[in-house]
């Protein structure tokens, strides 16, 4: 049986700031609710994401909370985590799914409707659909959606959908009311004073859904 699908995904990040490490973002997210952690680190050796993912992993283990690894599936395996998070340059999901198996999660990222079918056809149980709104989290995040483009995404994918990209809490209502299973945080939890905080702010508003 897989591992259950957050609707709060938080993507930890020590780029856009930092003043707290991925275990500190991880702790603190958890402390305020969230559903999902997503381990996102993009710099650094094998071995220090290896620790840093280990770490958050027995976190998210005390929690009863689902770990999902960014792009890495070795270290994925490693510190078996429940799930991985792939884009259109990483491994085919196909691969993806045969390296780790039936059980565990698999999400692909998608920018348009092409990407949307590749993600849909190789096998994923989720998809990140993205930039929704203007963000500063990746150097070239193409052209923002919106909501009624998210609302197009929703109606053609058959699996769930988790809206990233710009997602502040007064996007909320907006948002779910396309039919969203989820959304992907980065910066308006992580670059803020109190991680902790400003995931439970997200968490009372995607309850009401």
């Amino acid at each position: 049986m897989k591992p259950a699908l957050g609707r709060l995904h938080v993507l930890t990040d020590t780029i856009l700031q930092s003043k707290y490490s991925h275990i500190d973002l991880a702790r603190m997210a958890i402390d305020g609710g969230a559903d999902t952690i997503q381990f996102r680190q993009k710099k650094g050796t094998s071995l220090e994401m290896f620790h840093n993912a280990e770490s958050i992993k027995k976190l998210c283990l005390e929690a009863g909370i689902t770990l999902i690894v960014d792009d890495r599936i070795d270290i994925m395996l490693a510190v078996d985590a429940e799930g991985v998070h792939l884009g259109q340059s990483d491994l085919p999901l196909p691969v993806a799914r045969r390296l780790i198996g039936d059980t565990k999660l698999l999400g692909g990222s998608a920018t348009d409707f092409d990407e949307l079918r590749k993600v849909i056809d190789g096998g994923a149980d989720y998809v990140g659909f993205g930039p929704v709104f203007g963000t500063l989290s990746k150097e070239n995040p193409g052209t923002p959606k919106g909501i009624d483009f998210m609302k197009q995404v929703v109606e053609r994918s058959p699996i769930p959908v988790v809206a990233i990209g710009g997602i502040k809490l007064n996007h909320i209502h907006e948002l779910f009311s396309t039919g969203i299973h989820g959304i992907a945080v980065i910066s308006a939890i992580c670059c803020t004073e109190n991680p902790t905080a400003a995931t439970q702010e997200f968490i009372k508003k995607i309850n009401k859904f």
